[in-house]
């Protein structure tokens, strides 16, 4: 009876431990991106390389710019991890509605090659419903995962402040738990 005891001492001390090593392996990160600050929990055993880009695009009358940071696996360039912030000249709900949101998701993983066991689906990314999708790049079968969200955003301008609309977009390479970790952590919050 008392080995019992002790075994189930053991057990809980050696889960508790291992709790807490897991909690002590993540830490709290933040990059500059742009107009942005992108903060996420991050393994400390997973070291990766980050590089950040603009872009400037127009659709229909509306600017569009794009600020994107990427996230790349120093032992493995094959695994990144891509947050872009689109960010348009005006306040319209149209383009961050759940098909604008479904139709950039699915795009997106077209543009990755993503060609089967595709699955697409609602889900909440920091506070805000948003769209969650993933698939297998052809031919070599390697999951991609997605997730698109409206994301806040205002323009300063000489008449004031005005709202207008912008779409957080995760892309990534990584395995699911990683991605998941990702998503659930990250926050953009806007620097100007």
């Amino acid at each position: 009876m008392i080995g019992l005891i002790l075994s189930l001492a053991l057990l809980l001390s050696m889960q508790v431990q291992g709790s807490m090593m897991d909690d002590l392996s993540v830490n709290s990160v933040s990059e500059d991106c742009g107009k942005w600050k992108i903060a996420f929990n991050w393994s400390d055993m997973d070291e990766y390389g980050s590089s950040v880009s603009h872009g400037d695009s127009t659709s229909g009358k509306v600017a569009v710019a794009t600020d994107a940071l990427t996230l790349e696996a120093a032992s493995d360039k094959s695994k990144i991890l891509k947050i872009s912030v689109i960010m348009y000249s005006k306040n319209d709900a149209s383009l961050i509605n759940q098909s604008s949101l479904m139709a950039l998701a699915n795009g997106t993983l077209t543009k990755s090659k993503v060609c089967k066991d595709i699955s697409i689906a609602e889900r909440v990314i920091d506070g805000r419903s948003g769209i969650f999708g993933s698939g297998l790049k052809c031919p070599i079968d390697e999951p991609v995962y997605v997730a698109v969200y409206p994301v806040e955003y205002h323009l300063d301008r000489p008449g004031g402040i005005l709202a207008a609309t912008a779409v957080g977009l995760i892309l990534s390479t990584y395995s699911q738990e990683v991605t998941d970790r990702f998503i659930n952590s990250v926050k953009i919050l806007q620097l100007k």
